[in-house]
């Protein structure tokens, strides 16, 4: 999927969910640290999961017709 993406031109970032503090959401923590990290929003962020959450791939829009519409750029 993610090279797919990328042949699509699709800039991504990603998280590790090792690198998680405790206490924090997922969704809110690794997505502003790949943000920050990347200094700017991507396409895409992603993570490979860990023991007990499943890998994921999020991709970024301001709406779904953006989103949807982002293979045609």
């Amino acid at each position: 999927m993610l090279a797919a993406c990328e042949d699509l031109g699709f800039t991504q970032a990603s998280f590790s969910r090792e690198d998680e503090p405790q206490g924090v959401s997922t969704m809110e923590w690794g997505v502003s640290d790949a943000i920050r990290r990347e200094g700017k929003v991507p396409d895409i962020i992603y993570d490979k999961g860990g023991v007990g959450k499943e890998a994921m791939i999020r991709l970024l829009g301001r709406d779904a017709f953006e989103v949807a519409g982002k293979h045609q750029r």
